[in-house]
């Protein structure tokens, strides 16, 4: 049995997914294979399925940009989807007098990456959120969460088979081999 797709994404994680909905996205024919009977049974099974602020990556840098822009468009994304997530937020807590030039030079970051909402906590407003909390300052950052990963994973798969797209559980990729004038065959 033979099948023509333009890209063809091996792995039905989170990241084999996200690619497979943007290939999709621009039009392309995809199929995605997963050895797993399931979709997100490999790393995608193991994540904290924290979606983080973005505070701590230098100025300018890639990681800085990706994790501010890939956290607004993931909320947006969860909910244009409803699947569930919760932006409980972060502390980054200061133990002791000596630790809060540190958590301040965290924050001056994340303000210059563009993070959004943070705010400067005494040790007395931090406890008042967590009570049981060692500390003598914090900072908050609200735009941290939380959010139900296999759902996302859902949600992916039925963008990339609402676009034509296939997602294939219990198949293995086992090798690719080149066609004469372009192209690969895959088994």
């Amino acid at each position: 049995m033979s099948f023509d797709f333009d890209a063809v994404v091996v792995g039905a994680g989170a990241v084999g997914l996200a690619c497979g909905r943007s290939l999709a996205g621009r039009g392309l024919s995809v199929l995605v294979l997963e050895t797993e009977p399931h979709i997100g049974q490999g790393v995608s099974s193991r994540n904290s399925e924290v979606i983080h602020g973005g505070l701590y990556y230098p100025t300018g840098s890639l990681k800085a940009r990706f994790c501010v822009e890939g956290r607004r468009s993931l909320y947006a994304f969860l909910d244009s989807h409803k699947v569930d997530y919760r932006k409980c937020g972060k502390l980054v807590v200061a133990t002791d007098e000596a630790e809060v030039e540190r958590i301040e030079t965290i924050f001056k970051l994340a303000t210059a990456n563009g993070v959004e909402g943070l705010e400067h906590l005494t040790g007395a407003q931090a406890r008042a959120l967590e009570p049981g909390l060692n500390a003598h300052a914090a900072i908050l950052s609200p735009e941290s969460g939380v959010f139900d990963s296999h759902g996302y994973m859902l949600a992916l798969q039925g963008e990339i088979e609402d676009a034509g797209g296939s997602v294939v559980v219990s198949t293995p990729f086992e090798r690719a081999e080149a066609l004469p004038g372009g192209g690969f065959t895959i088994t």
